[in-house]
């Protein structure tokens, strides 16, 4: 494969609903997607989330990271292992844009599988797996009423597992927690995200032990990378202490080990497919848990790339969030629209596009804003 060309584009389609945390409100989808054009035409899609409040990224230096670089990725990449080395020799440049490189990675991927009629788990020598995959609910930071009527149609859709965004509203809170007890849901099927809420581990602590204990983890409660301050609410509270924003690639691992550690793997996040399987590795070796997060608002392109890694794990993941699809957006970007059904679940099997060379989606480009 020899690729002529990388473009850079963004698709800000709505959402139907809003979407609240504490570190922001989102009203529309933030992506930065790339096309990459090969020298026979054959075109690849791939998609990255940048969120400023994570990793200071957005479309419009998402778009400078890809125009850097050009040059040296068409000049350089024309097979999986020259795309190997590129990571390596651009580690720390892809470190600081993680969703940028996820997004040309990706569509590096889907040309170069097309290009060789194979699909993307063929060319990363993943086995496929035919089975059925359930997914997590999220539940925002919204008013109580749309809270209560979001957890509702959750439950018709089939859901048992569920994330509860915290607000740092005690009142607000409590009553979140209390809604779920109604409907019958213990412990062992809820996990709380602060999204960084607190800077002090004994605010934290404070703060849930007044609470009912209705969860088993607790996720990012603290500033990233606090690990000493999350040690100590996990033996405070004993709960699991789940790594988003606090673990990004290989070295945050190096001082985490074993049973009080679960990591949110997001492969934009991570910076591309490639490097999230390289996490999922070492944090496996080392007895990390792993839920296999999404970003909100990305298409069925990220979660398709995102499956990649799903099938790296075996479906072995603690839980997995996203699929979101039309369920969320307006209008998704690829004709073939990979989201959970009626059940909270997709039937691996039943989506031939993982048979189909690259990443088997059609997509429209034809709704893509050029950057």
């Amino acid at each position: 494969m020899r690729l002529t060309e990388l473009n850079g584009f963004t698709f800000p389609v709505p959402f139907k609903v809003v979407f609240r945390h504490a570190a922001a409100s989102r009203r529309q989808a933030e992506n930065f997607v790339v096309c990459a054009t090969t020298h026979t035409g054959v075109q690849g899609i791939g998609e990255g989330c940048p969120r400023s409040y994570v990793s200071g990224e957005d479309v419009e230096s998402s778009n400078r990271f890809l125009k850097q670089h050009q040059a040296s990725l068409v000049n350089s990449i024309m097979d999986l292992a020259s795309l190997q080395e590129w990571i390596l020799n651009h580690k720390s440049e892809i470190d600081d844009n993680p969703s940028a490189f996820c997004a040309i990675e990706m569509a590096i991927l889907d040309a170069l599988g097309r290009e060789e009629t194979t699909c993307i788990e063929s060319l990363l020598d993943i086995s496929p797996k035919q089975e059925v995959v359930r997914y997590s609910a999220v539940l925002g930071d919204a008013p109580f009423a749309a809270y209560w009527w979001l957890l509702r149609r959750y439950i018709r859709h089939g859901f048992t597992d569920f994330k509860v965004k915290l607000s740092g509203n005690r009142k607000s809170d409590l009553g979140k927690l209390q809604e779920l007890t109604k409907i019958g849901l213990d412990s062992r099927h809820v996990r709380l995200d602060a999204n960084n809420l607190w800077s002090a581990s004994d605010d934290c602590i404070e703060y849930l032990s007044s609470l009912p204990q209705l969860y088993w983890g607790l996720e990012e409660p603290l500033q990233p990378r606090d690990f000493a301050g999350m040690r100590k609410i996990g033996t405070a509270l004993r709960i699991k202490q789940i790594l988003d924003e606090s673990c990004t690639n290989v070295e945050d691992l190096e001082n985490l080990c074993g049973s009080p550690w679960v990591l949110n793997l997001r492969v934009s996040r991570a910076g591309g497919i490639l490097r999230a399987i390289e996490v999922a590795r070492i944090a496996r070796k080392q007895g990390i848990g792993i839920i296999l997060g999404a970003h909100v608002g990305e298409t069925s392109l990220l979660t398709r790339g995102t499956l990649a890694v799903l099938q790296f794990l075996k479906n072995e993941q603690i839980a997995c969030e996203g699929a979101f699809g039309r369920h969320l957006l307006t209008s998704d970007l690829s004709r073939e629209v990979i989201q959970f059904d009626q059940n909270a679940q997709i039937e691996l099997q039943q989506l031939r596009l993982l048979q189909l060379p690259g990443t088997g989606l059609t997509i429209e480009q034809s709704k893509l804003k050029a950057l």
